[in-house]
């Protein structure tokens, strides 16, 4: 039978208890759900069930599926693009009918009485062109993205499903947009200007206002899924604004689910945790360092860092019993130097920097603009290596002697012997405040406390992407590549 009105008594077998609790208490069953095949298209009860539907104070009887066309079922003007729409079953002088709008009271032509808002959707904001494996190749803008059908049953916690997708590989609701607005003006809208300059806490507090929070490391990862990888956003500049925008293989930054400038716009914040150990020259240095000898003619061969399984390491081609070193920090701290015979095949130059202004350091020009941290004979301190474009500009490059002196040489410009020092990362504790008068951090040395990023900026380039993470910013940092994206439970 069509779609029809019904008695309101509760005796009548079409809205008896044991109808309604059919429906409605089977949370598999869904009000809305998108077209099989037309994109501007959604279909109303597209599992053929009895759906009990109060309108106003008529019953009406849902049981056949209906397709609602956002456009020739729009009740006024015309579909836009980035934009939400909602879904109305409205009583036509006892006929059931369903309308679109953007107004999220009632459509036009009905009022409270005679509409009841069941769904709604969000519209492509820009063409997604075609793009090999992706869920939405095809898409135009002002399509209905599949992702962001919401219903009765199937909806965010936080109250309000515009601007978001849900995810079904973390059964989560996402926010399509970067956040723009603060506070409980918190939105993500096609156009709006990106929210950034803001630490951590200003962003998990905007967030809450709208029940909403930060996604965590495994959820951004899917959410991204489909998105541009090792791209930034065309003309590497801040893109101010959110959506439609498209990266420097003219590819669209959209993901599988419709999530706009997932990598390559702004970095995002996390809610994860994780750590910064950082030097300030405060720990006692006595018992923690190593002579580099000064040497007109250094002897042996250059010393390179190489990557090995999970840890990077110092290798040399050492020249005269082709053996594995090992240098000695004070009495008992080692690292190992490893004899390679092609050391500077995917090796980094290694130099020494005699800095006046602050502990002398080992310098290389590292992939990725990276610091690197080798591995000691004591786990409490670590061997670091400075990222230098141009190492060999405020260094000198170093070399392993192995013949009868063993030791690590270099031509000093003071003509003076120098020494790296171990013991200059500080494991003290101390108080940060954290900002907005709220009280203080208590971290472990200068940071000690990291929120992770995700996704990249708007000029990383190859270093952006759904798996892009930097651990060393700290909470309290704001900045103009910073920004947020929300996502909320379901219902």
């Amino acid at each position: 039978m069509a779609n029809r009105k019904v008695t309101k008594d509760v005796s009548d077998p079409m809205i008896s208890a044991a109808v309604m609790a059919m429906f409605w208490g089977d949370k598999t069953q869904r009000v809305v759900e998108a077209h099989s095949t037309d994109h501007t298209k959604v279909t109303v009860n597209k599992g053929g069930y009895y759906i009990p539907l109060l309108i106003g104070d008529s019953f009406f009887l849902v049981d056949t599926a209906t397709h609602v066309d956002s456009i020739a079922d729009l009740d006024t003007g015309s579909i836009e693009a980035g934009k939400d729409y909602y879904i109305y079953a409205c009583d036509n002088v006892g006929t059931l009918v369903f309308k679109t709008s953007l107004a999220s009271t009632y459509p036009a032509g009905f009022d409270a009485t005679t509409s009841r808002k069941i769904g709604g959707f969000h519209t492509l904001c820009a063409d997604a062109g075609t793009i090999a494996g992706h869920t939405l190749t095809g898409y135009v803008n002002k399509d209905i993205l599949p992702a962001s059908i919401w219903d009765l049953k199937h909806r965010a916690r936080c109250g309000n499903n515009a601007g978001m997708v849900y995810d079904t590989k973390c059964n989560l609701w996402v926010d399509i947009y970067l956040a723009s607005g603060t506070g409980a003006n918190t939105v993500s809208a096609n156009g709006g200007t990106i929210s950034d300059s803001r630490t951590w806490n200003d962003f998990v507090d905007d967030g809450g206002a709208v029940g909403k929070r930060l996604l965590n490391d495994m959820e951004f990862q899917l959410a991204a899924t489909g998105g541009n990888e090792k791209t930034n956003i065309v003309g590497s500049a801040d893109p101010v604004t959110t959506g439609g925008h498209v990266d420097t293989a003219a590819r669209r930054m959209i993901s599988n689910i419709g999530c706009e400038d997932m990598a390559g716009a702004m970095y995002q914040w996390l809610l994860d945790q994780s750590y910064r150990w950082d030097s300030d020259g405060t720990m006692a240095a006595a018992s923690k360092t190593l002579t580099i000898t000064h040497a007109a003619s250094p002897g042996g061969n250059p010393v390179y860092l190489k990557f090995g399984p999970g840890t990077p390491y110092l290798c040399c081609n050492m020249a005269n019993d082709e053996a594995d070193k090992w240098v000695t920090f004070g009495s008992a701290i080692t690292v190992m130097i490893r004899h390679d015979v092609d050391a500077a095949t995917g090796g980094y130059q290694v130099y020494f920097d005699e800095d006046a202004t602050q502990p002398s350091r080992l310098l290389c020009a590292l992939p990725g603009g990276k610091n690197a941290h080798l591995e000691t004979s004591d786990p409490n301190y670590p061997l670091k290596i400075t990222h230098n474009a141009a190492p060999g500009t405020p260094g000198v490059a170093i070399n392993y002697d192995d013949g009868a002196d063993e030791r690590l040489e270099f031509t000093s410009p003071t003509a003076a012997n120098g020494t790296l020092d171990l013991a200059s990362y500080s494991m003290s504790f101390a108080y940060q405040d954290v900002g907005g008068n709220k009280g203080y951090l208590y971290r472990q040395g200068p940071y000690g406390d990291v929120k992770l990023l995700a996704g990249g900026a708007w000029n990383n380039g190859t270093h952006c992407g759904s798996r892009v993470r930097s651990a060393a910013n700290f909470r309290w940092l704001a900045n103009t590549i910073l920004g947020a994206r929300f996502a909320s439970e379901p219902m």
